[in-house]
């Protein structure tokens, strides 16, 4: 008798386990109860973490707002924050280990190529997807990475057919030593070939360097149009100033400045100079006057927000979408397959995912800099532009 309400009481409970779903929900509450993880991968420390932390806030900004709505078919969004510190090789085991040890569905970040780069082939290897919110140099697509960020056509591309027109013919070119800058500017020449415009100098420093007098003598000397920049972080700060001090005419064109650089660098050393993103802080839809409203009362650092908060802030709202419209927002592959041709109503404009390379049709923006150091937006590409990395 007790050996039969024993298989009985088993068999009972296995039945309960299958009705359930026990084994996925520990917790033993119901499905909706569950929260849907998803990894959040940035650096809040080391050398690229000032310009990581609007990405940061832009992301967790569209989970909060997400959540607010009442989360995906009813479920929160858990986020499952990593710090990789800078370091792309601490990035890839942050990221092996947000999909082993937390599997989480999705995850979003990383700053940099290398970065990204050294993520690429964790996720691939594990099926896992990488939303990237960052601009980059393009030439890569992998079905396991969604794109956030400008590419070259959609940003570079039209920069310089734009200061060839109203600027000038003579580019100096100068960026940080790294692959952005150095793949941005090889572009960035043949783009200038092919409209009649010409290279008098091209210079490359190391990360973080502030000194600027040699590369300053050679602009003088070359007598450039244009200074064409690909500087970031305290470097892009430094030669503004440093620029400004040594008298230089020649118009500084920035694919890399945005507000809040802008502001470390002053309206004096700033004004007059022109930038090239995605995005500004006053992009005029009803949309974005309350994005940038919920960002001051959210963040409260003082800052606006930049190109970069809106990186991430898109790429959470496109994981968003993607997860209500997989059948099983914990299913990776699912997911993936959801971004195809997503579109979102976004702060920067009504933008979309191209499904034949998991990249974002985005608008062009470019910005010149007025004598208070605020950005005009003075020219907006007529729609988004189709992406061709």
């Amino acid at each position: 008798m007790k050996k039969k309400l024993c298989v009985f009481l088993v068999c009972a409970v296995l039945s309960a386990c299958t009705l359930t779903g026990c084994g996925h929900n520990a917790s033993g509450g119901s499905e909706k109860d569950r929260p849907i993880k998803i990894g959040v991968l940035y650096s809040l420390s080391g050398v690229t973490s000032v310009s990581e932390k609007q990405l940061y806030d832009g992301t967790k900004m569209a989970i909060q707002k997400i959540n607010e709505n009442g989360g995906i078919h009813g479920r929160k969004i858990e986020t499952v924050f990593a710090d990789y510190a800078s370091d792309p090789a601490k990035a890839a085991d942050k990221a092996r280990k947000l999909i082993l040890d937390e599997k989480v569905t999705a995850i979003i970040g990383t700053c940099s190529s290398s970065a990204r780069k050294a993520v690429k082939p964790v996720v691939e290897s594990y099926h896992s997807l990488l939303i990237y919110p960052q601009s980059y140099e393009g030439q890569e697509q992998s079905k396991n990475i969604i794109y956030v960020g400008c590419i070259p056509n959609q940003q570079a591309e039209i920069f310089v057919k734009w200061l060839l027109k109203n600027a000038g013919k003579k580019f100096f070119l100068i960026g940080c030593d790294f692959v952005y800058p150095q793949v941005e500017n090889k572009l960035a020449k043949e783009y200038l070939a092919a409209g009649g415009g010409s290279v008098v100098g091209e210079e490359y420093v190391p990360y973080g360097s502030t000194d600027f007098s040699s590369v300053l003598n050679k602009i003088k000397s070359s007598n450039p149009d244009i200074v064409y920049s690909e500087l970031t972080g305290d470097s892009n700060v430094a030669f503004y100033k440093q620029y400004h001090a040594y008298g230089l005419k020649a118009t500084i064109a920035s694919l890399t400045t945005n507000e809040t650089v802008l502001k470390s660098i002053g309206a004096d050393a700033g004004k007059n100079s022109f930038i090239c993103v995605d995005y500004f802080k006053n992009v005029e839809n009803p949309i974005n006057q309350t994005f940038v409203k919920k960002y001051a009362e959210t963040i409260k650092d003082g800052t606006v927000p930049t190109y970069a908060a809106m990186g991430g802030y898109n790429g959470g709202l496109f994981l968003g979408e993607a997860l209500r419209k997989a059948k099983d927002p914990e299913n990776t592959q699912q997911v993936a397959e959801a971004f195809r041709e997503l579109q979102i109503d976004s702060p920067s404009g009504k933008i979309s995912i191209d499904g034949k390379n998991n990249h974002t049709r985005l608008y062009c923006r470019i910005g010149k800099v007025d004598e208070k150091g605020e950005i005009h937006v003075i020219f907006t590409s007529e729609k988004p532009i189709d992406p061709k990395p």
